[in-house]
């Protein structure tokens, strides 16, 4: 007895362990977490009965349930080491229609450094702002599932899907970056606000090549080390300081070169 008793306590500690390693990986990881999510709708058609009285006569129809399931294409998490920045993005943003309407409607908006990060975000190298002024919005806010994920409010978020704090996709701030309160009262908004800008042009050049046909933006990922190190890298190629994961300081001349032709080719098309 007392040997299955130590043999369950065995399997329950290595359970324990398995749990917390994905769990560390989960929050440490520089690239992508993908979850998958599944919608189920219902459908049923119901026909009403009659009756019909002579003798006495009745009809009824009975009724019919259908079910069914499609699932949603994959969601992509990116959570940096410190939590500072979140990347959500959905590969199946193609050409929305930016939204027009007050961002204090949006659950999450704070608003105290709305005008402030519009003045911020227009002194955005003028390579970077072509790139990204008709394809994301700037919203000082709390994004509510970033907050959820990482239990604060990071300084800044990419998300191109448009997230709710339920996990739900598609709201009217698809294609969106946030920079929160706690970014303002960091003393780095301006690289901040570099650095999520970086996610956005790395998403919107997704599908671009390079000269041997290899994608891009994974090319990219190796030649740095993650998305987190190639948006750092692009603060300080568009004039940057603030590095938060970056931990090589400037950048070398090869670097350089690589930005310079990345930007050429991705951004022609």
């Amino acid at each position: 007895m007392l040997e299955m008793n130590n043999k369950f306590i065995n399997i329950f500690v290595v359970l324990i362990s398995i749990v917390s390693i994905l769990l560390f990986w989960y929050f440490t990881t520089d690239g992508y977490i993908l979850s998958t999510s599944t919608t189920t709708s219902s459908t049923s058609t119901t026909t009403s009965s009659t009756s019909t009285s002579t003798s006495s006569t009745s009809t009824s129809t009975s009724s019919t349930s259908t079910t069914t399931s499609t699932t949603t294409p994959p969601t992509l998490v990116g959570v940096s080491e410190d939590y500072e920045s979140v990347q959500i993005e959905d590969e199946s943003v193609i050409g929305i229609n930016q939204y027009q309407g007050p961002y204090t409607l949006f659950d999450g908006y704070e608003g105290e450094y709305q005008e402030e990060l519009v003045k911020e975000v227009s002194l955005l190298p003028t390579k970077l702002m072509d790139a990204l002024k008709d394809n994301v919005m700037y919203i000082n806010g709390c994004h509510k599932y970033a907050e959820l994920l990482v239990g604060r409010c990071p300084y800044g978020v990419w998300d191109s899907s448009g997230t709710s704090s339920d996990g739900s996709k598609g709201t009217d701030w698809q294609m969106s970056i946030w920079i929160s309160n706690r970014a303002f009262l960091s003393g780095n908004v301006s690289d901040v606000i570099l650095h999520e800008s970086a996610h956005a042009l790395s998403f919107i050049t997704r599908t671009c090549s390079t000269s041997d046909s290899s994608n891009y933006r994974k090319v990219s990922w190796e030649f740095f080390g993650g998305e987190e190190k190639f948006a750092d890298s692009l603060v300080l190629y568009f004039g940057g300081e603030y590095n938060h994961y970056r931990e090589t300081g400037d950048l070398t001349s090869d670097e350089i070169t690589f930005i310079d032709t990345y930007l050429e080719i991705c951004l022609s098309k």
